[in-house]
């Protein structure tokens, strides 16, 4: 047992760190992915740029190599010229020479399986007529045209070996990060299970301590109703009893008018302890509800909602009980009765219901209270909550329950009780 609970903190302590590591390093990762998405393309942008520029310079400077080529019909020193380019430069991929109706004359390409570029660097070979007397010379045509095609294989090998060695370095920093942020959230995760496991606690104590006052109450209630059924209502019984003998006795006193307003004394003082018998009677009742004890929960919920509906015509109450009441008693049944009868009584109080309904069903080991009015309801963030809706949630909570309410239409409550945890 102990080996289950101490795994099963351990998984939940895991839980937690794994949540903690996800908020702090799930942000981290998103940016360096997002970085390196970036740097990669950009780099790619970076070699086109170059290889544009590198492309057109070399067909520039191609230009006047081939001009003395073209004019004397010679290529193989063109030829040994460009096959050192392309062999100390290897992103160039092919060289060609064009005479003036684009038909190759010379075509150089380099060796391996770099794959070139779609597109191509050209520049015109111009025609030079040179001027003697005064210097200079004039462009009057064309002898032919050098075209470039560059390859990226080569520098995207070495982009690419760069980002690995990058993504190699951001690697190892992102490991020390998750290693320190895993040692940090070690005594964070720490502290907060103690802080989960010190408001478990403080909530359980809560609720021993409610179910302390709870049970308190209901004993005082009936030390009480014992003392008004045993003590209160036996004197006021005595009393009418002398008062029917001082009624009695009158009769042989004179003068008649006398006699007359003994008895009627005697019968006034009888009257006013029944009275007060009945308020006894009535206010044991409201203390202890010997209904409950007399017919369990489920016939003392049946006087209680007929009794209520025979005070209030104008609201049709109805009970609808299920499962095996017999064994619901002690705690769980003063609770339930004590809901049901603070809840009718708000029902009657504020609701101005036509119509309201108690359910009240045992599912294996809870109890599940239902009560529900077509009344005018209320907003809950707007009106604070009575004294009778907060001895109601008490109730519940002492015995480890849950509440709920719904109050836009109408009102309805909704009670589980756990009667394996009422002692």
């Amino acid at each position: 047992m102990k080996a289950t609970i101490g795994g099963l903190a351990a998984r939940v302590r895991l839980g937690t760190r794994g949540r903690l590591l996800a908020i702090t390093l799930l942000p981290m990762l998103a940016l360096c992915a997002t970085l390196t998405w970036y740097h990669y393309q950009s780099r790619q942008a970076e070699v086109q740029a170059e290889l544009a520029e590198r492309g057109r310079l070399l067909a520039a400077a191609l230009v006047a190599s081939s001009e003395i080529s073209l004019m004397y019909g010679q290529f193989d020193e063109l030829r040994a010229t460009i096959n050192g380019m392309l062999q100390t430069d290897s992103a160039i991929q092919r060289v060609t020479l064009l005479d003036a109706g684009r038909k190759p004359l010379l075509d150089v390409v380099a060796r391996g399986d770099a794959r070139p570029e779609a597109r191509y660097y050209e520049a015109a070979v111009h025609k030079r007529l040179l001027y003697v007397t005064g210097g200079g010379n004039r462009n009057v045509g064309n002898m032919g045209y050098v075209q470039v095609r560059m390859t990226p294989t080569a520098m995207l090998h070495k982009a690419r070996q760069r980002l690995q060695v990058e993504l190699a370095v951001a690697l190892v920093g992102l490991l020390a990060c998750v290693a320190l942020a895993w040692r940090m959230t070690s005594g964070f995760a720490d502290s907060l299970q103690a802080s989960m496991a010190a408001v478990r606690a403080a909530d359980a104590e809560k609720r021993r301590l409610l179910h302390r006052v709870t049970s308190a109450v209901e004993d005082e209630r009936k030390a009480i109703a014992l003392e008004i059924h045993d003590e209160l209502n036996a004197t006021l019984i005595a009393v009418r009893l002398e008062a029917q003998q001082v009624a009695a006795l009158a009769a042989g006193l004179a003068p008649p008018e006398t006699a007359a307003q003994v008895r009627d004394k005697a019968q006034a003082i009888t009257k006013l302890a029944l009275g007060l018998y009945n308020s006894g009677r009535s206010l044991v009742r409201r203390l202890r509800p010997e209904m409950l004890d007399m017919l369990g929960l489920e016939g003392a919920l049946e006087e209680m909602v007929r009794q209520v509906g025979s005070s209030h015509p104008a609201c049709r109450f109805t009970l609808r009980m299920e499962g095996d009441m017999g064994a619901v008693a002690g705690d769980a049944a003063i609770s339930a009765y004590r809901i049901v009868q603070e809840a009718l009584s708000n029902v009657v109080k504020h609701a101005r219901a036509s119509r309201a309904s108690v359910a009240v069903s045992r599912r294996g080991d809870a109890l599940h209270i239902d009560i529900a009015d077509d009344g005018t309801g209320f907003d809950p963030a707007r009106t604070a909550a009575g004294v009778g809706l907060a001895g109601m949630r008490e109730r519940v909570q002492a015995l480890g329950g849950s509440f709920a309410m719904d109050a836009r239409s109408g009102t309805r409550i909704f009670i589980e009780l756990p009667l394996q945890s009422i002692k």
